[in-house]
């Protein structure tokens, strides 16, 4: 039959987004293996139970859509973290892939977020949704930390971890940096640090903007994604972008001079990964992937300790390791050129097929 169905969120074509990427490579691989993929998104179904959280009622009424189907009519099915809570019991070979714990992200966010935000998010969609998910499937964790939080939180044990794939062939620093600068307006003087994500304060944007209030010398490019808490700063010394493709963001890492990642959470990080691959030096929180490469020399300068809502000590890190960035030419070089071969050893896109083509069995 050679038919697979995969459970997600959003439509992988029409959005952006790390667990997005994931799932299109996912399509690739599996039509390279002559297997139809069939996308179920939560997004396109209704609240039916009326829960008080619109979503959550849609991600369970996703799952629950699907509780007739058989071996008859799917290979096996794959569900993206707590999007396949409302799939039980499960009739189908099952596969959940973890991009993130919401146990883990609940106790990240406990101190900024209302209490019955925190309850929901550990509660609900952790303890129920995730764990849910997570039964009687077999376990792929996108980092080892996410790997260490389904152990910790769920119990789960058998945890197989296959990274998010980079295009490292795609994703490579370009040469023409001032012809690249003279088409976004950026002058060729000044330093320009970069952030990609959603504005908001698990991201770390409060503490980007103490961070610009001291540095007022440098340029900054804002690459905004949906769902943000607030819309990012419009200042002079500030570029916002949106909704950039591919090729775009390549150029974006291509001018920049560093990436700022002050994340209070993240379960992998590809904006982080991909702008390494385009050696850029990332200065961030020790989360996602970054936890075990802030381990290695010579990238421990650029970690930032993770110090929740004492924004004012986060804020005195950062400025350090930028800095410490720029005082060294060379070891800002080496920075670079070692921080492209750790996404080229670690997280290309040949080892994630060959991880990910083990797991799934396919011959």
């Amino acid at each position: 039959m050679n038919k697979s169905l995969i459970l997600t969120g959003f439509d992988p074509f029409n959005h952006s987004g790390g667990i997005e990427v994931y799932t299109l490579e996912l399509i690739k691989l599996l039509e390279d293996y002559r297997i139809n993929a069939d996308i179920l998104c939560a997004s396109d179904f209704q609240n039916s139970y009326n829960l008080n959280n619109a979503f959550i009622g849609k991600v369970y009424n996703a799952g629950r859509s699907i509780l007739s189907l058989t071996h008859d009519v799917y290979d096996f099915v794959i569900l993206n973290g707590y999007y396949g809570g409302g799939y039980f019991p499960k009739r189908i070979k099952s596969y959940t892939i973890f991009h993130s714990t919401h146990s883990g992200y609940a106790e990240a966010v406990k101190k900024i977020v209302p209490r019955s935000t925190y309850l929901e998010i550990k509660y609900i969609i952790g303890d129920i949704l995730e764990q849910s998910s997570a039964y009687d499937s077999q376990i792929i964790a996108v980092s080892e930390m996410v790997k260490s939080e389904l152990i910790r939180y769920y119990n789960i044990q058998d945890v197989k971890v296959i990274p998010n794939p980079v295009d490292t062939d795609f994703f490579h620093q370009l040469p023409m940096r001032k012809s690249l600068r003279e088409k976004y307006g950026v002058s060729m003087n000044q330093k320009v640090a970069l952030f990609v994500g959603r504005w908001e304060k698990s991201k770390g944007c409060d503490v980007i903007e103490r961070v610009m209030k001291h540095f007022k010398d440098l340029f900054w490019i804002i690459v905004s994604s949906t769902g943000g808490e607030i819309s990012p700063p419009d200042k002079r010394n500030i570029l916002n972008l949106s909704r950039l493709s591919h090729i775009e963001m390549r150029e974006i890492y291509s001018l920049s001079d560093f990436m700022l990642m002050p994340s209070r959470y993240e379960g992998f990080g590809l904006a982080a990964a991909e702008a390494m691959s385009s050696g850029l030096p990332v200065i961030g929180t020790p989360v996602g992937f970054l936890r075990d490469v802030y381990l290695k020399e010579p990238f421990s300068i650029l970690s930032v300790p993770y110090i929740q809502l004492r924004t004012s000590e986060t804020v005195h890190h950062i400025t350090e390791a930028i800095h410490d960035l720029f005082s060294d030419e060379r070891r800002f070089m080496e920075i670079s050129r070692k921080g492209r071969e750790e996404i080229q050893h670690n997280f290309n896109k040949q080892r994630w097929l060959k991880r990910m083509r083990d797991v799934l069995c396919l011959m």
